[in-house]
């Protein structure tokens, strides 16, 4: 006989200068062809469908205050790989932060050179 899937959800939180790793239990409640429906501890089901299995998802609404998560459901055996995962992912997203803030400060430089007054007076 199959032993039940276990179900785990695995996130990384990025507080500024502070990385986090948390994973969690979900208990399987019933699995069909297409998905898992799962519970924590405290809290509502969740349906996962399985192709999102060991799927990183990106669980920043937006950008303040250094914060910066993302989370993947997976079994025991992929909590090292989504790990390696969710740290590349955010990396890639912080990259991508970086080059968007050098081109606003590249405009914002433009701008101080056009306010430079014009050579010969008025």
């Amino acid at each position: 006989m199959n032993s039940p899937i276990k179900i785990l959800k695995v996130t990384v939180q990025l507080e500024k200068d502070e990385c986090g790793l948390e994973v969690s239990h979900w208990r399987l409640l019933l699995e069909t062809n297409r998905y898992y429906e799962i519970k924590p501890e405290n809290g509502p089901v969740k349906r996962i469908y399985k192709e999102k299995l060991n799927t990183v998802t990106d669980d920043t609404k937006s950008y303040t205050d250094g914060y910066l998560a993302c989370s993947a459901f997976c079994t025991p055996d992929r909590i090292d790989d989504m790990h390696t995962e969710m740290l590349h992912t955010l990396q890639v997203k912080i990259k991508a932060y970086i080059a968007e803030l050098h081109l606003n400060q590249q405009a914002i430089e433009l701008q101080f050179k056009s306010l430079k007054p014009s050579q010969g007076g008025i």
